[in-house]
């Protein structure tokens, strides 16, 4: 029997926006079968957590004091180490901070990075705290109009940007196919109110 908590899940879910949120429950139900999925910090595993993936994956993540260093190259070689696919699921900043994990002519082909770009350092407009003062764009959580596609294409990845559920679900379908060089998939959210829709997600919860 499903519990109240779940019940209540589902139903947020499917009434759902397109948005950081809506993405990771795309997510837990088209990521193929028997991959390695490496999730960022910050951000991305909270939102990971909230999710059930498919059995046949693996996840992990450079959980432990929470700075967002680390995490691409982290996946990057553990996908140089390892038969099956790996998908890295990260925030924009986090991937611009370790971009050098690309560096290396090692990167196979079947690697996978998805990118959900929401403008900023979002997770700072969740937690308490940063929210309530009057530099959190500036200085906290640091927005910004940039993307991966010059990065793509300067370590030889393949690149696809998207903004909207439906060319994002159309990009899955390719994305996961095989091809001669390792692709990253980009998802601008940054018109969003990503945090404000996790937020209104807790408290329908406790209703």
């Amino acid at each position: 029997m499903r519990s109240k908590t779940t019940l209540k899940h589902d139903e947020y879910v499917n009434k759902a926006i397109f948005s950081d949120f809506k993405i990771y429950d795309i997510l837990s139900r088209q990521i193929p079968e028997h991959y390695n999925i490496h999730f960022s910090n910050s951000s991305a595993i909270r939102y990971a957590q909230l999710f059930d993936f498919k059995k046949s994956t693996e996840v992990y993540c450079n959980r432990g004091t929470s700075g967002i260093d680390g995490s691409t190259s982290t996946a990057m070689g553990f996908a140089m180490m390892n038969d099956r696919p790996t998908l890295l699921i990260t925030g924009e900043l986090s991937f611009f901070y370790d971009i050098n994990g690309l560096w290396n002519n090692y990167i196979p082909p079947y690697t996978r990075i998805i990118v959900i770009n929401n403008g900023e350092g979002n997770i700072f407009r969740i937690i308490p705290g940063p929210s309530s003062t009057n530099a959190v764009d500036e200085f906290i959580a640091t927005k910004h109009h940039r993307n991966s596609e010059a990065l793509a294409k300067s370590f030889g990845f393949s690149y696809f940007r998207t903004e909207d559920e439906e060319t994002f679900s159309r990009a899955l379908e390719n994305f996961f196919k095989p091809d001669e060089k390792p692709k990253i998939l980009e998802i601008d959210t940054s018109a969003i109110n990503n945090a404000e829709i996790l937020k209104n997600y807790f408290e329908f919860l406790k209703v």
